[in-house]
């Protein structure tokens, strides 16, 4: 009502001079405007009307190669009813950074069979799994292999980050003074740069700034945005890797600390030396 006054008053001050003064009833009627629970509730019922056109879409991501990690760090932060309801959370994603599927579970690898929707939907299964465990056997199927039983030409290969992760439970504290250099030279000897695309982004930055090719300078935030990274092959790898132990063997810090516990270092080599392949 306050409104409809409001708007008839400025509707008399503007009238032409000499028209016939405005009536209430001649105004339009005003509708209410609607509430946030209205709009949800609208939302919400068309949403359940596209419901089987987004659970398609959803469940129709799929991928040649898969990565399936688990970890404890999430399952901690659940409050309220939900605490103490789960133990891990295992997330799957594929070669495109798309997230397959996210299990909530009491105990680790439970739930994953659910990954059958591939036959389910008519779809050749995945060629590679990287995985952060049980992706060896000195006998027969590893353990992963096992759980994804249908799909027999898969083959399951440790994760390359869970391999890095791995070296860095030989050095004596991840807060030594030199850890930070160890962990950056175990990086390169993995990994090296896609030479065509730093030579494209070195290019076009030598355009842009009006620079020799000798003067330009690629940051590693600049190489990371615009370049691919590649692993280097394990013969390479192996040499490289086993130069950064001879290198950190007897390094220490300031106060004589060694960086590195070799017998343990020693130990874990051995046994990552299967994994390059």
């Amino acid at each position: 009502m306050a409104r409809s006054m409001l708007y008839l008053s400025v509707l008399r001050k503007l009238r032409v001079p000499g028209a016939a003064p405005l009536a209430a009833s001649s105004l339009p009627t005003m509708h209410p405007v609607p509430t946030v629970l209205w709009l949800i509730n609208v939302y919400v019922r068309d949403a359940l009307t596209r419901l089987d056109e987004t659970r398609a879409r959803v469940t129709s991501i799929f991928g040649d190669l898969l990565k399936m990690d688990s970890t404890k760090k999430i399952t901690k932060k659940l409050a309220g009813g939900a605490a103490g309801t789960a133990a891990w959370v295992t997330n799957v994603g594929n070669e495109y950074g798309q997230v397959l599927m996210s299990v909530l579970t009491a105990a680790e690898g439970g739930g994953l069979v659910d990954m059958a929707w591939y036959r389910e939907a008519g779809k050749a299964p995945p060629r590679v799994l990287y995985v952060d465990r049980d992706c060896c056997a000195t006998v027969g199927q590893c353990q992963t292999s096992k759980l994804f039983h249908e799909w027999h030409e898969l083959v399951v290969r440790l994760d390359v980050w869970h391999l890095m992760r791995r070296f860095a439970r030989g050095v004596t504290t991840d807060s030594h003074q030199l850890y930070g250099l160890f962990m950056a030279r175990l990086s390169f000897a993995i990994f090296e740069w896609d030479a065509e695309d730093v030579s494209r982004l070195r290019g076009a930055k030598q355009s842009e700034e009006g620079r020799d090719a000798q003067e330009v300078k690629l940051s590693a935030k600049e190489l990371a945005r615009h370049c691919r990274r590649r692993t280097r092959g394990a013969v390479k790898t192996e040499r490289l890797v086993q130069e950064v132990l001879d290198t950190f063997w007897h390094v220490t810090d300031s106060m004589g600390v060694p960086l590195i516990d070799r017998a343990r270092m020693e130990e874990i080599w051995s046994t990552l030396r299967r994994h390059l392949d």
